[in-house]
């Protein structure tokens, strides 16, 4: 018998903790709850240190915004080093905390003598209900097991190539219900984009300090750095390709004007592809950013591109690993992509690098010429 993993896994995150709130009972929750009152407010304070660290150190110490001689020093050990961001973002972070601790105690002290008192007149209460309201307790963090797994699946599905799991979403009621009511409404929300855990800016962030940091490092290590962010965009990418979807109707029609800009605009690099064929490339520069700015790539730049350009106007595109079939017979490694159309609830395949040699857009002999054999996310030679 088949079963669906995604409601199951979904079923069990959300009734577990409901199970054993029902068994522990009130008094048990309760005393739970300030241990988790102390780890919840631990954990946002640690983020909220790490990302006012991150900004501290980005805008007023590397780019020594406030003009402190004092600060030149460090900006200058902090540029294009990922050995220096490692070793002074958890200092600063840990200073930070240290501070927000000072106001996150006497909060943790009040609620956790409120639960003690309510401990207190909870042990009075007949049994049954007692045990009903402990069950009754975890349903919010149930629904939030739940939730956070069905989001990471809502984030994951469109960047990597898994049609099993795809059609386990797509048939599980439980997934749909969660996804279409709160997680994607939640997640497209303007809230959800002004919060930088969940928004752009920390993440952008991060990018801009794993480029900067590849212009400065060692030749060995640059192809690592690139191909970690390859992906990545910036503000003229999503620029550019509004501009070049603007007055489109449909997803294919985005889908195809994207597929033709990369491919007009972006020229295949002989070079790079030699580079790449006698394994020299940690010296070499991959990804979307790269790609935009230089005019030339190779079919994981186009790729990457496609897949950059597509998430700035609200297209699902992955980048697909296989195989290229040439008519003689020959072939060889090659990367590609495939475009949700969510009007037309389907995916569909598009090569820009070979955009130039005929319409692989859509094509209905596509898979004669490419065969896939990779996600997403695996290695490729070119």
């Amino acid at each position: 018998m088949d079963h669906n993993w995604i409601t199951l896994i979904a079923a069990f995150l959300l009734l577990s903790p409901i199970v054993i709130g029902l068994w522990r009972g009130l008094p048990g929750e309760l005393e739970l709850m300030k241990y988790s009152i102390r780890s919840a407010l631990g954990s946002v304070q640690w983020i909220l240190a790490s990302l006012a660290a991150l900004w501290l150190l980005r805008t007023v110490v590397a780019q020594n915004a406030w003009g402190i001689p004092q600060l030149q020093w460090v900006s200058r050990q902090l540029h294009g080093s990922l050995i220096a961001w490692a070793v002074a973002v958890p200092v600063t972070a840990f200073l930070f905390s240290w501070i927000l601790d000072l106001f996150a105690q006497p909060v943790i002290g009040l609620a956790v003598g409120v639960l003690h008192r309510l401990q207190g007149l909870a042990s009075r209460l007949p049994r049954a209900l007692n045990h009903t309201l402990g069950g009754l307790l975890q349903v919010p963090r149930g629904a939030l097991h739940m939730l956070v797994f069905v989001a990471a699946i809502h984030l994951i599905l469109p960047y990597i190539h898994a049609p099993t799991v795809e059609a386990m979403a797509k048939e599980s009621s439980l997934y749909r219900w969660a996804d279409t009511r709160v997680v994607a409404p939640l997640l497209s929300s303007p809230i959800a984009h002004k919060v930088p855990v969940l928004g752009d800016q920390a993440n952008r962030w991060l990018t801009e300090l794993t480029q900067e940091a590849a212009k400065n490092a060692p030749p060995e290590a640059r192809g690592f750095l690139t191909w970690q962010t390859r992906f990545q965009s910036n503000s003229q990418i999503d620029a550019t390709a509004k501009q070049v979807v603007q007055g489109a109707r449909t997803d294919r029609e985005k889908a195809y004007r994207l597929y033709r800009w990369i491919g007009e605009h972006v020229q295949y690099d002989n070079q790079k592809a030699a580079a790449i064929e006698q394994g020299q490339i940690q010296s070499l520069s991959f990804g979307a950013i790269s790609t935009f700015n230089t005019g030339k790539g190779v079919c994981t730049d186009y790729s990457a591109l496609m897949v950059a350009m597509g998430r700035a106007v609200g297209l699902q595109v992955k980048q697909e690993f296989g195989t290229a079939v040439l008519p003689d017979g020959s072939g060889g490694p090659h990367a590609w992509n495939v475009v949700y159309l969510a009007d037309e609830k389907k995916w569909i395949p598009c090569d820009p690098t070979w955009e130039q040699a005929g319409n692989y857009f859509d094509n209905p002999d596509f898979y004669a010429t490419h065969r896939p054999d990779h996600q997403t996310g695996a290695d490729a030679a070119q």
